[in-house]
């Protein structure tokens, strides 16, 4: 019986060894996914954004084309008429 005891107390340091590295490796894959889960965001939120800008290029282009003068002046000069 005492044997038993020793034999289970030399084990205890391998059993928390253990228990670290399970604990270690969870950590390690919960920190791989919330980054994983960032790293997406960013992609989604710049995607986003080209699409906005782009959508704003194609706006400002077709008012350009439909015949708007982009400067705002009509071409008449407005003045004194000395």
């Amino acid at each position: 019986m005492i044997t038993e005891l020793v034999a289970a107390l030399k084990a205890i340091p391998h059993i928390v060894g253990a228990l670290n590295r399970l604990t270690d490796a969870t950590t390690a894959a919960a920190a791989s996914a919330r980054r994983e889960e960032k790293d997406k965001a960013i992609d989604d939120l710049i995607a986003a954004t080209r699409s906005k800008r782009e959508q704003r290029l194609l706006e400002s282009e077709a008012d350009g084309v439909s015949g708007g003068d982009p400067s705002g002046s009509t071409g008449v000069q407005r003045g004194s008429s000395d």
